[in-house]
C-alpha cells in the first residue's frame, strides 16, 4: 500500500499525507483559507507532524466489526497499518474531506425499501459483502455504509446500517427506541428506521446534502487532538468548552442547549457509550460551524448490570441526578436555572412518551429475546422516571 496519499478538500487537491520513519507527515500544497483540512490544521507553510495518524485521518478509519472484516481478507497481503488502512479505504472515502480527486463509490445500490423489509436475515451479510470496503465507519458495532436509491427521484443516498452480534442482542431495537428519545425531546436527528424483523437500524447520513454537496463534520476526538483509542478520556466539561471555542456565534446558543439535552437523553437512558467520538461538529465553512445531529444513543445497562457513564462529569461517572445536571448546564452551558429545568422537562416527557411505545410494543411481541430487552430497557427507564 502508498505511504503517500494525495488530499483534497471539496474535490480539490489541498495537500500531502505522507508517512516516513514512524511519523506521520502532513503539508498543505494549497494556501487556500477555505482548504482547509480540519477545524485544528489551519493551512500554513510548516508541515503537521504526529508520532500517530493525525486525528482528522484517523476518524476516516473503521474500527470494530469492520476492521475484523478487513483484517481477515486482506492482512496476509497487505500491510494494514494506520496509513496501510487509510489507503486501502481511501477511493470510497465520501464527504468533504477525500483522499482521490475521483471517488470509487461503490457501485452496487439498492433500495430503502428492501432494507426495511428483507426477506431473510442474511441481508446484512450480503451488505457487508457488498459495502464492507465502502465503509469508513468508526464504532464497534456491526455496521456498514451502504448507497441506497430513491425510487421516486432516483438520486442515491448513503445510509449507515447496523446490525449486532451475540453479546449484544436485539441491539437495533434498542438504539431504535433511544433514538425515539432524542426525537421526541426536539433534538434534531437524521432520518432513522428499524427493519420490519428488527434486526437492521438504518440512519441516513446527516453530513451528505440533497445537492450533493458535502458538509464538513469533525467529532470530538478531532476537535480535542485526541486519538480513537482516547474516545473515554475525557469530560463533559471538556465538550461544552470545545463547542464553545469551535460554534459560529449565531449557532452557540443552540448548540450549547442542544448538547445539554443530548446529555440528558443519555443520563435518562443510561448509555455507558456516550464516549468523545459520539458527539461531533458539522460546518460548511469557518464562519457556519454548529452541533452534529444526536446519534448513537443506546441503553448500555441493558446488557452491562451497573454500568457507568463513559465521560467524567463534575468527577463523577456515576448517573446524576436532575439537580446535577441542571447545576452542569448552568455552570458549563450558559443555561438559567428555568432553561436548564425547561430541557431536562421536555427530555423527561419524551422518556414518558417512549415508555408507553415499549408498553404497548411489548402487549403484542411474541419472541422472547425481543421481550427481554424491551423489559429491561423499560425498567431502565422507568427507575430514570422516578428518580427525577
Amino acid at each position: 500500500m502508498s505511504d503517500k496519499l494525495h488530499v483534497c478538500v471539496d474535490k480539490q487537491e489541498t495537500g500531502v499525507l505522507l508517512k516516513e520513519d514512524d511519523e506521520y507527515i502532513f503539508s498543505y500544497s494549497s494556501d487556500d483559507p477555505m482548504h482547509f483540512i480540519s477545524l485544528t490544521m489551519p493551512p500554513r507553510q510548516k508541515d503537521y507532524v504526529h508520532h500517530t495518524l493525525h486525528p482528522i485521518f484517523e476518524m476516516h478509519l473503521p474500527e470494530g466489526y469492520l476492521l475484523s472484516i478487513i483484517k481477515k481478507h486482506f492482512s496476509k497481503i497487505l500491510k494494514l497499518d494506520a496509513m496501510g488502512l487509510l489507503s486501502l479505504m481511501s477511493k470510497s472515502i465520501y464527504g468533504r474531506v477525500t483522499y482521490t480527486t475521483q471517488n470509487e463509490v461503490a457501485s452496487e445500490t439498492l433500495s430503502l425499501q428492501e432494507l426495511l423489509h428483507p426477506k431473510d436475515e442474511k441481508l446484512f451479510n450480503e451488505l457487508v459483502s457488498r459495502f464492507a470496503l465502502h465503509s469508513a465507519l468508526s464504532g464497534v458495532q456491526p455496521k456498514v455504509l451502504a448507497l441506497v436509491q430513491d425510487k421516486a427521484s432516483l438520486r442515491l443516498e448513503q445510509y449507515i446500517v447496523k446490525s449486532w452480534g451475540d453479546d449484544y442482542p436485539q441491539l437495533a431495537l434498542n438504539e431504535y427506541y433511544c433514538m425515539r428519545v432524542a426525537l421526541l425531546s426536539g433534538l434534531e436527528v437524521a432520518d432513522f428506521h428499524l427493519s420490519d424483523d428488527d434486526r437492521l437500524f438504518i440512519m441516513k447520513r446527516f453530513d451528505l446534502l440533497d445537492s450533493g454537496a458535502s458538509l464538513g463534520f469533525e467529532d470530538m476526538c478531532v476537535l480535542q487532538a485526541k486519538q480513537s483509542d482516547e474516545k473515554y478520556i475525557g469530560t463533559y466539561e471538556s465538550i461544552a468548552k470545545t463547542i464553545k471555542s469551535f460554534v459560529s456565534p449565531k449557532h452557540k446558543r443552540r448548540a450549547l442547549q442542544d448538547f445539554f439535552k443530548m446529555l440528558v437523553v443519555n443520563t435518562l437512558v443510561q448509555n455507558g457509550d456516550a464516549h468523545l467520538k459520539n458527539f461531533g461538529l458539522l460546518y460548511k465553512n469557518k464562519e457556519d460551524i454548529w452541533l452534529a445531529p444526536a446519534y448513537d444513543i443506546v441503553s448500555t445497562t441493558v446488557y452491562i448490570n451497573n454500568d457507568i457513564a463513559a465521560l467524567n462529569l463534575m468527577g463523577s461517572k456515576k448517573w446524576w441526578s436532575q439537580k446535577a445536571l441542571t447545576n452542569f448546564a448552568q455552570q458549563n452551558c450558559s443555561l438559567s436555572l428555568q432553561e436548564a429545568r425547561k430541557i431536562y422537562l421536555q427530555t423527561f416527557n419524551a422518556l414518558q412518551k417512549v415508555i408507553h411505545e415499549i408498553q404497548e410494543r411489548l402487549i403484542s411481541e411474541k419472541e422472547s429475546s425481543k421481550q427481554q430487552v424491551l423489559k429491561a430497557m423499560l425498567t431502565t427507564f422507568k427507575e430514570a422516571t422516578c428518580h427525577s
